[in-house]
């Protein structure tokens, strides 16, 4: 439930409460009032005007059913108020406890690159007549933390980017090429078999490519990250209809089922922060998602068998018959 609709709902429950108040506030007035001219009438002697008994009956418990399920639907209204009002102020404090967790693990992600860089580039700078191979791998180790560092800062752009209204622009791609072209310059980790792609050459779909391509980059991060070297990755392309169905398929730790749906939150990391090993910012899924939700398609994470993780993505073929 978002935060919103969690505020319309507090509001009309408020001001059920308050009309539900007032109605009982005249109500009560003008039982004492009529309390009141019976007693006046009776100490004074007075002949006053009743109602025939059966009227007088009939009123009395048709009121008093009336005062009885007011109270139950006021008490009703009341306890669910405090159930929405209880867990809006846990959300509150779940959320601000990720972006806690976004804050420090984020600050550690951009600090540790740029250490690296600093200490490869003095290394460079006091050792001149370095040899040609350790400097050349220095240089590379210099050159993948850079790309880390850009990889992090363009997530963290992207993710502000498609918040904002983002323009999207589809255009018709050859899917086979364009994630051939996107997995053959990912920079894999050495030693890490070749990711796979299992697409027919005929499949066309219209997408934006900006954004697309973030969506099989942090797909490609996620597989690599939460699996060993010897894990094979493979992408997936069929038709479903008018549909195209793109999965990740890897062999890694998996997803617990739990949290399956928890990982597409932003901020959302899997496992317990205090102890956590691999990278990330809780970004790479909710930006994946939102993507895939502007391409008017669906996310899905689905466990691959015997173990690891399959996401798998529906989206239209063409944008152009989707409202």
């Amino acid at each position: 439930m978002t935060s919103g609709r969690i505020r319309l709902i507090s509001f009309i429950i408020i001001a059920y409460m308050i009309t539900c108040l007032a109605w009982w506030t005249v109500l009560l007035l003008q039982k004492n009032d009529s309390i009141y001219l019976y007693q006046d009438a009776i100490s004074s002697n007075a002949i006053i005007d009743l109602p025939e008994e059966s009227v007088f009956l009939a009123k009395y418990q048709r009121q008093k059913y009336m005062i009885i399920g007011e109270g139950i639907v006021f008490a009703l209204s009341l306890i669910i108020g405090i159930w929405i009002i209880n867990k809006a102020v846990q959300d509150e404090f779940k959320i601000a406890q990720l972006k806690n967790n976004f804050l420090v693990s984020i600050t550690h992600e951009l600090k540790t690159p740029i250490a690296s860089i600093k200490m490869i580039l003095e290394t460079l700078l006091n050792k001149p007549n370095l040899e040609e191979s350790k400097r050349l791998q220095i240089e590379s180790n210099a050159l993948n933390e850079t790309n880390r560092l850009e990889s992090m800062v363009n997530k963290l752009l992207l993710s502000a980017k498609i918040e904002d209204q983002y323009q999207y622009n589809f255009e018709e791609v050859h899917l086979k090429y364009f994630l051939s072209f996107i997995i053959y310059n990912y920079p894999l980790q050495k030693g890490r078999r070749q990711v796979t792609i299992d697409c027919p050459a005929e499949i066309k779909a219209e997408v934006d490519q900006e954004t697309f391509k973030s969506v099989i980059q942090n797909l490609l991060e996620n597989a690599i990250k939460y699996s060993s070297l010897d894990d094979d990755i493979m992408v997936k392309v069929s038709l479903d209809n008018n549909n195209i169905v793109l999965e990740c398929i890897d062999e890694g730790k998996g997803i617990a089922d739990t949290e399956k749906t928890e990982v597409l939150k932003k901020f959302y990391r899997i496992g317990n922060e205090e102890f956590r090993s691999t990278e990330g910012s809780g970004l790479g899924l909710f930006i994946v998602n939102e993507i895939i939700k502007s391409h008017h398609g669906k996310l899905t994470i689905l466990d691959n068998k015997p173990k690891g993780t399959i996401i798998r993505i529906h989206i239209p073929m063409s944008q152009k018959n989707v409202v």
